[in-house]
């Protein structure tokens, strides 16, 4: 097996390229263990029709990877294949470094992301709110030339039922612009890729006034040469005690094997309406405070306080602080956000600055409620 070397000084010329032949080996095994994955589902949804190799000579000793009744495929096999496949390839069971990216989109939300909503809301909490019927919606982000980090967010989200949701998510965070040098350790021309991009399947459940969702997501990322793949999980919860109070909690690229990793942020969030459709000036008004709270793997934590108020369920304004804290040191992040109903159409413009003056980080979406 091919191994990376690593927290070795940078090469130069040939020596890196031959470096970098063990990364590409080691990254095609974790391409391989994905199609595998595919293979494995497919397998456990073939035709009923199909025989199974392993029959039983007699009825009385049933083995453990045949079906209960004939004709039905057995899920023992793939079941066993999936655990000791990301078990036996740690690499595959978390999120790769390149995955940090989509902390910038993080920073974006006007809203503590476990209170995050709309159809790509689930990529932030699994157990976000759904709409009856079917959702879809889209996320925009980028940054100024300074970072220039450009994101690209879409969900879809179909109700099964009155106590049940399930969607699909797809996105990319990548960074522009990086251009080699002449002292560039690698031989390769052009500009550095540098991304991450991911596949997710959602689903979630409401049991009356609580709603928990899981979510499963595949990353395939690159950092200049070095292309790596991997898989997590999410879990979310939503619970509203009362009309006006509501909490949410939820993991973000949580690995596999339920292992501390640097990327791996634990959200928390509380949201409690002051007015409920209150007439204010002949407009009816909500208002509600909220309160965030994003804690990662390496020990920083961010506490967010937002304000949102809704004019006639038409004109939204959303008012937040942040406060980031990051090597000892600690820094406030303001941010402003409006949105637009009409019909049923829900258009999203979002800005948060930057710590430290570094310019900003702008937002714009759509969430489009197709059937109802």
């Amino acid at each position: 097996m091919c191994a990376r070397r690593r927290d070795a000084e940078v090469p130069s010329g040939g020596d890196w390229d031959r470096m970098t032949a063990g990364s590409r080996c080691a990254n095609g095994e974790n391409r391989c263990c994905i199609n595998v994955l595919i293979l494995i589902i497919f397998g456990m949804l073939k035709s009923p029709h199909h025989s199974n190799i392993m029959a039983p000579g007699r009825a009385s000793k049933r083995p453990l990877d045949t079906p209960a009744r004939p004709g039905q495929p057995s899920a023992v096999r793939p079941a066993i294949t999936l655990v000791l496949l990301l078990w036996a390839r740690p690499g595959t069971a978390q999120a790769p470094p390149s995955a940090s990216l989509w902390r910038v989109a993080a920073a974006s939300l006007t809203t503590p992301p476990a209170l995050a909503s709309g159809a790509t809301g689930a990529f932030w909490n699994p157990a976000v709110a759904s709409p009856a019927g079917l959702q879809a919606g889209l996320q925009i982000v980028r940054t100024s030339d300074v970072l220039g980090l450009n994101g690209i967010l879409a969900g879809v989200t179909k109700s099964l039922g009155r106590h049940a949701h399930a969607g699909v998510l797809l996105g990319r965070m990548d960074v522009q612009d990086l251009i080699r040098t002449t002292s560039s350790p690698t031989s390769a021309m052009g500009s550095i890729p540098v991304y991450d991009q991911m596949f997710a399947a959602r689903a979630s459940v409401v049991l009356a006034s609580l709603q928990v969702g899981a979510l499963v997501r595949v990353h395939d990322a690159r950092f200049d040469v070095i292309r790596e793949s991997g898989v997590t999980v999410d879990l979310g919860l939503r619970y509203a005690p009362t009309r006006r109070l509501l909490v949410a909690a939820a993991t973000h690229f949580l690995p596999v094997d339920l292992s501390e990793r640097e990327n791996t942020d634990y959200y928390a969030g509380a949201q409690y309406a002051f007015a409920q459709g209150t007439a204010v000036a002949g407009i009816k008004t909500s208002v509600v405070g909220r309160y965030g709270l994003s804690y990662r793997a390496s020990g920083d934590i961010e506490h967010a306080v937002a304000v949102g108020t809704m004019l006639a369920d038409f004109l939204g304004i959303d008012a937040s602080i942040v406060r980031e804290t990051a090597f000892g040191d600690s820094a406030w992040r303001p941010g402003f956000g409006v949105e637009i109903r009409i019909g049923r159409y829900v258009v999203t413009f979002a800005r948060t600055e930057g710590v430290n003056d570094l310019s900003g980080t702008y937002r714009v979406g759509l969430d489009v409620d197709f059937i109802r």
